[in-house]
């Protein structure tokens, strides 16, 4: 049967959805809603791509069109997110989304393509492999997960029992206390915030698979956290917590209560999300899961052959870096929004 590759309309939304809920490459970042979540919130135009035969959905590619200041012009699939990239059934469908890609990326004057994926969808394909995620295996006993932990780790989160650290979840309504922990992280890491609508369509877009936690210490939210339940696994996107309450192991305190209440729920895998190797976050999730999981953010490049460095990693950006971090955090908040909306 032959392979038709064309934009995403609005009348494909439900067999997008149940390509994505039957396929087993797919991930949490292929659902539909994630259409409206970075098109509402960042204002990245959407040019998703979905392919069939004659009968029936065979793979998807979600696509957004990006533009920095200085004028260049991207697809990335997706911004935001840790994953995305080519869904699909079969090498022939991934490669015919692959062509169309190449074609759009050419016909808007697109610098290159971006695709996050867990699974390289190419060998050929030029990528970077500097960037891991951590996946931990649940058990139905808390316990059983517990025990598999070692000393130390365990030792840490007895520490922020001991702290009197609590924990809780709900909704919108702990959004903004999260926010407010987030964007002074945001500001210490030199990094512009994401606007609070960026969560507020997350939550908008995903009602029944999505939640805030808090974790507080005397009453006042010290960290929090975004989480997304998504077939059999849970994923924090986003956590942050204050500087100056490490020392009670907030964090800690955080990821075991999602942990524990997702053994508890069925769920078979937690993800803790990607991280560079070598950085601290790196060497917090590895107390968790020695063994991280490579992920291939592979590239289609239309003007030369160098992968872009659009991120804190690159060295022309510690300057901005160290600027940021020493802006006034109402400043900072308030711009923020602003800037971050031209990077991936």
């Amino acid at each position: 049967m032959t392979i038709v590759v064309r934009p995403y309309a609005d009348t494909d939304r439900s067999a997008w959805t149940d390509f994505v809920a039957s396929d087993r490459g797919a991930t949490v970042c292929h659902e539909i809603g994630w259409r409206e979540v970075i098109r509402n919130s960042l204002g990245h135009l959407p040019r998703y791509l979905i392919a069939s035969n004659d009968t029936r959905v065979t793979g998807v590619l979600p696509l957004f069109e990006v533009t920095t200041w200085w004028r260049t012009r991207y697809l990335v699939s997706i911004p935001w997110l840790d994953y995305g990239g080519v869904c699909a059934e079969d090498q022939a469908t991934a490669h015919a989304l692959l062509k169309e890609a190449c074609k759009l990326a050419i016909d808007i004057g697109a610098r290159f393509t971006e695709m996050r994926s867990v699974v390289a969808v190419s060998d050929s394909l030029p990528q970077t492999d500097h960037r891991v995620t951590f996946h931990l295996k649940l058990t139905p006993d808390p316990d059983q997960t517990w025990h598999s932990f070692g000393a130390k780790l365990r030792n840490q989160i007895r520490k922020s029992e001991k702290s009197g650290l609590t924990t809780e979840i709900g909704g919108r309504e702990k959004l903004d206390d999260f926010y407010r922990v987030f964007c002074h992280n945001m500001r210490d890491l030199g990094t512009p915030v994401w606007g609070i609508d960026l969560f507020e369509q997350v939550l908008k877009q995903f009602p029944d698979a999505t939640r805030i936690i808090l974790v507080k210490h005397e009453s006042r939210t010290i960290a929090g956290g975004l989480i997304l339940k998504y077939k059999d696994s849970l994923y924090v996107p986003s956590a942050s917590a204050y500087r100056e309450s490490l020392k009670f192991c907030p964090n800690h305190a955080l990821y075991w209560r999602v942990i524990s209440d997702g053994c508890c729920e069925g769920c078979d895998i937690f993800d803790f999300g990607r991280s560079a190797k070598g950085s601290n976050t790196f060497k917090f999730k590895k107390q968790w899961v020695p063994e991280p999981t490579q992920l291939h953010w592979q590239y289609l490049l239309n003007r030369d052959d160098t992968i872009p460095t659009i991120n804190p990693t690159n060295p022309k950006y510690r300057m901005f870096i160290s600027a940021w971090q020493h802006l006034p955090l109402v400043l900072a908040n308030f711009l923020g929004p602003k800037v971050i909306k031209n990077f991936p």
